[in-house]
């Protein structure tokens, strides 16, 4: 439908649209007397102008498509709804013109100029006959490449407004006008910021533009202080609603206000992992909370996306997991004091597992460290994203690791969640009520002084007597490929009488490199930076992990790590058989490393698993015969932890001894410190059926 610029941002209820919420832009600054409204004026004429159309309208004014009929040309003519305002507020009407006066782009509407019939002004601008973003978006989502060419042509225009210094302020969807060619034009620069501004628009304390699309410090009420870097972040909140359909942050108001404020965007691949990583890595930069890490101008902005557009490396880098941990710590100053402590606790835990390379047969000698006779509850607060989430967190035992799922907790309410729980490891399972769900370990440490580490599963804020655990990202309910559906089916020969194993998906082979790699920023974790030529193979297993960079991977892809009883499970069959094929003994070229299936390695199923025994070694979790041993990072943590690893699957060396291996079969495991480094040992993931509440 045809449209014009500039049109009201500051829409009534009925018009404003729904990715666009409570405008704060006039409504909450002129705040105009509805008393002394005008009468309408006559949809025919004013001045020269023959009014033809109306084509929007808000609540302090229509746009209307008119013929200036001594140039005989199609404009936009704003007209307000009042006739009669004092000095102060036909300023603030007009600053969109004076704003805009000396702007001339090719993809900014021009403003021509302002007229008066009477009493009554009015903004004359360039007519774009065409329809608005939003509309665009509510019609149709563009491809990833057209969205990048439609941001990148934007960024261009907002570069030279920045240049003309002028500061825009309020980007959103219906401000950004698409003509009949597909291309994009900015308009309503009626929030702007530029060096002749008299309309006290500058303020400490006065919140301005549209709380979906506005910065962090806009949310703050820092308008004053917005620069260029304000516009970036808004426009990677266009970028994100272009890949994803919607802005990073929905809701309320204050909601939004909040989240702007202090909780990161969700990752646009969570919503659609069909989006390429580089427009990912490109929109959350754009999104930085502070704006030294966002681009530095627009014109960068437009320069990655159109590497991007010519198949050029951009010059954005993914967010790493420790730079994301980095930033959340940072938003407490209780935390910041432990950083450095934690660096360092990461090196020595690297140097150590060097230090036990080859000694992985023998169990680590750690002299018990006391625990205190009483342990006192620590309140905690978990959130999820998104939020509303029902929430059940269940302690792992203490001798076999597994959830105790007849301790389990329940808070009363929906994330975020508060309670006290008694210090020690949790399987939390969050889940919504569309069926998403997620299963991840927390820990609680044992007093507030306990060292924070830079894993989701072992890091937490200080918050007064309490700590704030690192929030749940529940992933999107993509469906489930390459995996296998296991269920218990217990056979009555098992003379063990097993346990009941709950129904739960498994990947039908081990992690590879090149699958690893994306989660870690396109680039080898810190465990394997010695090891360069592992990017040249991505099909290999990835193996010489850090178990923290594992469970890291496994948390950010919507699954988790199995536990002991869950591998034995699949590798037995439902403890059916010696080994995953049967009871046939494997060959003895079984643990070489290969890229590819071992075809005897794979269960009788209908989706084959591959690799159960063979191929690589694999970390699981203890669980099971023997009480676990006290592992090294217990010693670091000064923090007993329960999340203790073994190895399932084969030997932890090629060259080892595998007669013992052979003769237990798919039941053998091999005890690990939690620091161990090996190039025969790498991981699969899990994932339940469905949550268990």
């Amino acid at each position: 439908m045809p449209l014009a610029s500039p049109h009201f941002s500051d829409a009534s209820p009925e018009s404003v649209p729904q990715s666009e919420p409570n405008d704060m832009s006039d409504s909450d600054t002129f705040s105009l007397d509805p008393t002394i409204r005008s009468q309408r004026v006559t949809p025919h004429q004013f001045s020269h102008y023959e009014l033809l159309e109306s084509i929007g309208e808000g609540q302090f004014g229509t746009v209307w498509r008119a013929k200036d009929q001594r140039l005989n040309r199609i404009v936009a003519l704003k007209l307000p709804h009042l006739a009669l305002f004092d000095e102060r507020r036909q300023t603030l009407f007009l600053r969109e013109a004076r704003a805009a006066a000396g702007l001339e782009h090719p993809n900014i509407v021009q403003v021509h100029g302002v007229d008066q019939n009477g009493e009554q002004p009015a903004i004359i601008s360039q007519f774009i006959e065409g329809q608005t973003l939003f509309h665009l978006l509510q019609d149709q989502r563009p491809s990833f490449e057209e969205s990048a060419r439609i941001l990148s042509t934007v960024a261009g225009a907002v570069h030279y407004a920045h240049e003309s210094g002028v500061i825009h302020r309020d980007l959103k969807p219906s401000n950004i006008l698409m003509d009949s060619e597909g291309q994009p034009h900015v308009s309503d620069f009626g929030l702007a910021k530029w060096s002749g501004d008299q309309a006290l628009l500058t303020n400490p304390g006065i919140v301005l533009g549209t709380p979906a699309y506005m910065s962090p410090e806009q949310a703050r009420g820092d308008s004053h202080l917005v620069d260029r870097r304000s516009d970036v972040y808004s426009l990677g909140v266009l970028l994100y609603e272009l890949l994803t359909g919607k802005p990073p942050f929905v809701g309320n108001s204050m909601l939004l206000l909040h989240q702007i404020q202090s909780q990161d965007p969700r990752a646009p691949r969570s919503h659609d992992n069909t989006i390429p990583l580089d427009l990912e890595t490109i929109c959350l930069k754009c999104l930085a909370k502070s704006p030294v890490e966002r681009y530095a101008t627009a014109h960068e902005l437009a320069e990655d996306l159109r590497r991007f557009l010519v198949n050029e490396p951009i010059s954005a880098r993914p967010i790493s997991f420790v730079e994301r941990y980095a930033r959340w710590t940072r938003r407490n100053p209780a935390v910041a004091a432990l950083v450095a402590v934690s660096i360092l606790s990461s090196i020595t835990a690297i140097g150590l597992g060097i230090w036990l390379f080859g000694a992985v047969h023998q169990k680590p000698q750690v002299a018990a460290l006391p625990v205190a006779k009483s342990v006192q509850p620590m309140i905690v607060t978990l959130n999820t994203e998104p939020e509303g989430a029902t929430v059940v967190f269940y302690p792992l035992d203490d001798s076999t690791g597994e959830p105790l799922i007849s301790r389990a907790i329940r808070p009363g309410e929906k994330s975020p969640v508060k309670l006290p729980l008694i210090p020690g490891d949790y399987l939390v399972v969050t889940a919504l009520p569309d069926g998403r769900f997620h299963e991840v370990y927390r820990h609680v440490p044992r007093d507030l002084f306990a060292m924070s580490m830079y894993y989701p599963h072992r890091s937490w804020e200080v918050d007064g007597n309490s700590v704030s655990l690192f929030p749940v990202t529940i992933p999107p309910r993509d469906p489930e490929q390459n995996v296998s559906l296991l269920a218990d089916r217990r056979s009555d020969k098992d003379p063990l009488k097993r346990p009941i194993v709950r129904a739960f998906l498994m990947d039908r082979q081990e992690v590879t490199i090149g699958k690893f790699i994306p989660k870690f920023n396109n680039a080898l974790p810190p465990s394997l930076r010695h090891r360069p030529e592992l990017l040249q193979s991505p099909d290999l297993p990835i193996t010489g992990l850090l178990l923290d960079e594992a469970m890291i991977f496994a948390e950010g892809s919507g699954k988790r790590l199995p536990t002991a009883m869950e591998y034995e499970f699949a590798a037995t069959n439902g403890w059916t058989t010696r080994f995953p094929w049967g009871d046939s003994e494997p060959p003895a070229e079984a643990w070489q490393l290969t890229a590819n299936y071992k075809l005897f390695d794979k269960t009788p199923t209908e989706s084959p698993v591959f690799g159960l025994f063979s191929n690589a070694s694999e970390f699981v979790f203890f669980s099971g015969r023997n009480p676990p041993h006290q592992s090294v990072s217990d010693f670091l943590s000064l923090d007993r932890e329960v999340l203790i690893p073994i190895v399932r699957g084969g030997p932890a060396s090629p060259t080892a001894d595998t007669a013992e291996l052979k003769q237990q079969g798919a039941r053998w495991q091999l005890d690990s410190p939690r620091i161990f480094l090996n190039e025969q040992v790498g991981f699969r993931c899990v994932k339940s059926k469905s949550p268990r509440l």
